[in-house]
């Protein structure tokens, strides 16, 4: 049986029955650390916590042990929480089953087998919890445990799907986010390969602080309170850049030089708005509408139809030199080479040079 993070919460929470064995799965710490710290309350509500007899099982795990502890019944309270979060119980050496060799996909079904043995049968007074960041769904290992306890699956939430999951977190707070304040946070967020949902979560709490009360929250909230998102700082160099405001631009870089910020993510934030301005620049001038870059470049509606208007301000051209400039500034920084002085060059270049939506 499978089961959402956000239910499953909500079940600890309210101190409905739970199976003995639980498997929360997925590399979204989030989610995991929320569960995981839930918990215990769930297992010995009204209990000390002198007198909870919690075993945590992180390295060199004996299967006999394991067994032992899980058997054996706990005197102080009459309950007992098992937390098995040592990888190498399942797993040998951390490789996808498409990349092992015989030998440890033979050693990995036999050591199922032996971990089975042990959680076939979980005793009332034990609650067991298999927390492992990867498990591969299509073994054996993975299907039984399904069969035997509860999965929930903390994966982690890419940006397209991040809007339900931003609405859900203003909704716990009795609030929502403007469309124009759900796209920017959007914004903010269209760089990095992974949401810092945790960071998100503080954010939004400080929100509901700031608005007091507001049923809705607008762009302008979200300006003034997200500020502790790391991306925030590059996406306001990088919207001034793609706006075409060259006094906002130098004015920003002058800033983050001498607050100390390192250089490197800003270009980063830098290099992924040119590049993409340059993208959505290619394919509408092959003629291509909103929904049609939208489908192709995987990005949100909202920040498709804004970098349709920015990208007008730029020729192809113009932004190809750019990006080929960050780049060779990039291996630069590595290697020791100047850095907000060049940077202020080559954006000086892009923003100086004539506008021309036309232009190849």
């Amino acid at each position: 049986m499978e089961i959402k993070p956000e239910e499953l919460l909500k079940k600890i929470k309210k101190g409905e029955e739970l199976p003995h064995l639980l498997i929360i799965v997925g590399e979204e710490d989030y989610y995991r650390k929320q569960l995981l710290q839930a918990l215990p309350e769930y297992v010995f509500a009204g209990v000390e916590p002198a007198d909870r007899e919690i075993t945590i099982f992180e390295k060199e795990t004996s299967l006999p042990e394991l067994s032992a502890t899980i058997n054996s019944y706990p005197f102080f309270c009459g309950r007992s929480l098992v937390i098995l979060s040592d990888e190498k119980l399942w797993s040998r050496g951390g490789k996808k089953a498409d990349n092992q060799s015989a030998e440890d996909k033979k050693w990995e079904e036999k050591q199922a087998e032996k971990l089975l043995a042990v959680l076939g049968d979980v005793p009332d007074y034990c609650m067991v919890v298999v927390n492992a960041k990867k498990l591969d769904k299509r073994l054996k290992l993975y299907k039984s445990l399904a069969k035997l306890g509860l999965v929930c699956e903390c994966a982690t939430i890419k940006l397209n799907n991040i809007g339900g999951w931003l609405q859900e977190q203003a909704r716990l707070q009795g609030s929502s986010f403007e469309p124009d304040a759900l796209g920017l946070v959007m914004e903010y967020l269209a760089p990095v390969d992974t949401v810092p949902l945790q960071l998100l979560h503080q954010e939004i709490e400080k929100l509901a602080i700031y608005t007091d009360g507001k049923k809705s929250w607008s762009r302008e909230d979200v300006e003034e309170i997200f500020s502790e998102l790391p991306e925030v700082s590059s996406f306001a160099v990088s919207n001034a850049v793609a706006n075409r405001k060259l006094p906002a631009v130098l004015e920003l870089l002058a800033g983050e030089r001498k607050k100390g910020t390192y250089i490197l993510p800003l270009l980063g934030g830098l290099m992924f708005s040119v590049r993409r301005l340059l993208r959505v620049k290619e394919l509408a001038d092959q003629g291509k509408g909103a929904a049609q870059i939208q489908a192709l470049t995987k990005q949100n509606l909202y920040s498709v139809k804004i970098v349709l208007q920015q990208c007008r301000y730029f020729s192809q051209q113009s932004l190809r030199e750019a990006l080929l400039e960050m780049a060779q500034l990039n291996i630069g920084l590595r290697q020791g080479g100047r850095g907000y002085e060049r940077l202020e060059e080559i954006l000086v270049k892009l923003l100086s040079s004539e506008k021309s939506a036309g232009q190849k």
